[in-house]
């Protein structure tokens, strides 16, 4: 009786000691969670994002603009200006982990003129009422030399009041398109001489009033370029010259005879100062004539204020 006892007490502490091994045997190293940290790099409208991870296998990428990436460290451009936070989530076999990153996209010169794909009609412009500090009537010469001031109010001190209704409308697709409220258009004198279209004097000489049907047009917008025109010698008026102006912003108005603001044979525009509020624009004119024959190449250019239509 004795010695089956012992055998069974053997025989129980031996498969307990084999149940022991084989369980940990079969018990797995404990495995570290993924860790993440997020880094960036802002260049515009294009983000590089950088993801440092530890114990990582994928990665999925959140751009906040409905976007997303699976690569570690993509490169993202943004199509609209605003504050993004980008998240990214980590997976490994202990887990998962994420990490944040705020970015500030600052808007473009060419969004601030057309609101961007947010505004898919378009940003509409009027003339301002309200005259910036530089505003004024200018020689075209390499240095542009002042002449007078444009005051504010300046359509209705010479009788063209209800122009400050128009409205110039800048697409996100390079497209243009505009509005004359009373089927007529702000127009150089000299040119609707020279174009034989019927127009009315305004109360201050070289601008008038002309009857204009609006066109389907595009535009062009460069930074940073020359702009070379053909205009007036002032020290010969009956001469031209060649000038170029070096490093400046480009509106150009594409398509029959479509113009931003003043009417004129130059459709080409300087921007001197753009926010998402306002636009200084340089606008080319002439106001001489020769010979008694009018030149198309510009005189003068007007600085003139823009402004969204509220």
């Amino acid at each position: 009786m004795k010695k089956t006892t012992l055998s069974l007490i053997g025989f129980v502490a031996i498969a307990v000691l084999a149940l022991t091994m084989f369980s940990c045997e079969d018990d797995p190293e404990p495995v570290d969670p993924p860790t993440v940290q997020v880094f960036s790099s802002v260049d515009g409208y294009q983000v590089a994002f950088t993801a440092t991870a530890t114990n990582t296998d994928t990665y999925a990428w959140d751009f906040d603009d409905g976007e997303s990436s699976t690569e570690q460290n993509p490169v993202h451009i943004y199509a609209q200006s605003g504050t993004y936070t980008a998240t990214v989530t980590v997976t490994g076999e202990g887990g998962t982990a994420n990490a944040s990153e705020t970015v500030t996209i600052a808007a473009s010169e060419l969004e601030m003129l057309t609101g961007g794909p947010d505004m898919p009609n378009g940003k509409t412009w009027v003339f301002s009422s309200i005259a910036s500090e530089n505003d004024g009537i200018y020689k075209a010469t390499a240095d542009f030399e002042y002449e007078g001031p444009i005051p504010d109010g300046m359509l209705g001190l010479i009788g063209l009041l209800f122009e400050y209704e128009d409205e110039f409308i800048f697409k996100h697709d390079m497209s243009y398109s505009h509005d004359v409220k009373n089927d007529s258009a702000v127009v150089g004198q000299i040119y609707t001489i020279y174009n034989a279209i019927p127009f009315r004097p305004s109360l201050e000489d070289g601008v008038g009033l002309a009857p204009f049907t609006p066109e389907a047009a595009t535009f062009k917008f460069t930074e940073n370029t020359d702009l070379s025109l053909t205009v007036v010698n002032h020290d010969n008026e009956d001469e031209t010259l060649d000038l170029t102006w070096s490093d400046v912003t480009v509106l150009e108005i594409e398509g029959g005879t479509e113009f931003f603001g003043f009417w004129d044979a130059t459709r080409e525009y300087i921007v001197f100062n753009i926010t998402s509020d306002k636009i200084e624009l340089g606008t080319f004119t002439s106001f001489e004539v020769h010979n008694d024959l009018p030149l198309q190449e510009p005189s003068h250019l007007l600085r003139m204020t823009f402004v969204p239509k509220q």
